[in-house]
């Protein structure tokens, strides 16, 4: 990890704890600090059912980035964190209150912050550390269909970090059931990582198998809530489980981005692309526009109202497509980073301009605001020039 993005990802975290306790103004001057839930998932846990292999990548860098951040967190607090070392030997009422007001006084409060809902222990096994953890309003899966999969994957590498730091033994923890097969509420297991038997439940939960069918239930269903969500006047009202902060958005992206730039920068930019099909419908019936329109009017419209970024122009040249764009949910806010961390809007917008326009069409970054300096962002859009075939017999000239 460099130390640009690893500076960045603390950075965030602080302004999270910074959050609890007092009000910060918006990091984006005309579209505020909030994001809608529904974007968040399509940009980030619609990619993990995209490329079920990025699971345990986004649940163990989520793990050491909390346990690292939450660890000084506690130290600030002044939590005497040495009665959790052992943790065992304390009477078993006192065990379960400890954890309890612990809970209360500085974990809960963070998971409201950043629109997680609202998280208490059920159940305590002292001696194995083995604990229940329900959350309610849980907004990292408030909007998925039922396929079969516990898909609050980020979440349980949070509770795993946190409760990692507060032991300062390796904790793991596997959601045992999910508001999307109908419950009202989330359910995680927490225990000890050494734990044979309950490490593989946890290898279980990370091992995913997404069937195509089961990847366009998902997309459908967010297709669908992307339209009631564009038909909603105004902005939803904020509140647990309707918006998310857009720091969270940001530290999710960053801690899955930092594990391998190149490789997971390609897999958003793809994933991007490949959603970009099922939004164009949605472009079609909404703005009632089709062709270069969706890409020149319907987007910018689009974009805006789903508080993704402000587009302030495409423009179209003889070879392709200039936008100019400021306030993306991407980078905003963010001071320095050596990665380009909007690779799904890259491919989303891709995506858009090869359908709404008919042609193959490649999207370049023409200039980043951490590049430039100023806060105006610029993607390319070159039209692909078809390669000519050469015959053989003067291929053969050529070579002479």
């Amino acid at each position: 990890m460099s130390y640009l993005v690893k500076s960045s990802i603390k950075i965030l975290w602080e302004k999270i704890f910074y959050l609890i306790d007092n009000d910060l103004p918006a990091t984006r001057p005309n579209l505020g600090d909030h994001i809608n839930t529904v974007e968040t998932q399509k940009r980030l846990d619609y990619i993990l059912f995209y490329n079920p292999n990025m699971v345990r990548v986004e649940y163990l860098s989520t793990l050491n980035s909390t346990k690292e951040n939450v660890s000084e967190y506690n130290d600030k607090k002044k939590l005497n964190q040495s009665i959790f070392r052992n943790f065992s030997r304390l009477e078993p009422g006192k065990a379960m209150k400890l954890l309890q007001i612990v809970n209360r006084n500085i974990y809960a409060p963070i998971f409201r912050q950043m629109g997680q809902g609202y998280g208490a222990i059920r159940s305590l096994d002292q001696s194995s550390r083995r604990m229940k953890y329900e959350v309610r309003g849980c907004n990292e899966c408030m909007d998925l269909p039922n396929i079969g999969l516990n898909s609050c994957f980020y979440f349980s590498g949070m509770l795993a970090g946190i409760f990692s730091a507060l032991f300062h033994q390796s904790m793991g923890v596997y959601e045992s059931s999910c508001v999307t097969h109908g419950n009202q509420v989330c359910n995680y297991e927490i225990g000890y990582g050494k734990d044979l038997e309950f490490n593989d439940e946890v290898e279980n939960y990370l091992t995913v198998n997404v069937p195509p069918g089961s990847l366009h239930e998902i997309e459908r269903t967010l297709q669908r809530k992307i339209l009631e969500s564009l038909s909603t006047e105004g902005h939803i009202e904020k509140k647990i489980g309707s918006y998310v902060h857009i720091f969270i958005y940001q530290l999710r992206m960053l801690n899955t981005l930092s594990q391998n730039p190149e490789i997971y920068s390609e897999m958003y930019q793809k994933a991007g692309n490949r959603f970009s099909h099922h939004l164009v419908n949605t472009l079609r019936q909404f703005y009632n526009v089709d062709g270069e329109k969706l890409l020149t009017e319907a987007m910018s419209k689009y974009y805006r109202k789903q508080l993704l970024a402000n587009i302030h122009s495409v423009e179209k040249f003889d070879d392709g497509y200039l936008v100019t764009f400021s306030e993306p949910m991407d980078c905003s806010g963010i001071k320095q980073l050596d990665i380009k961390p909007c690779s799904f809007m890259k491919g989303e917008i891709e995506g858009i301009a090869n359908l709404a326009t008919g042609k193959k069409i490649s999207c370049e970054i023409n200039s980043c605001r951490f590049d430039s300096g100023e806060p105006l962002c610029q993607y390319r859009l070159f039209y692909e020039k078809k390669e000519v075939e050469i015959p053989e017999w003067l291929r053969e000239m050529q070579e002479q």
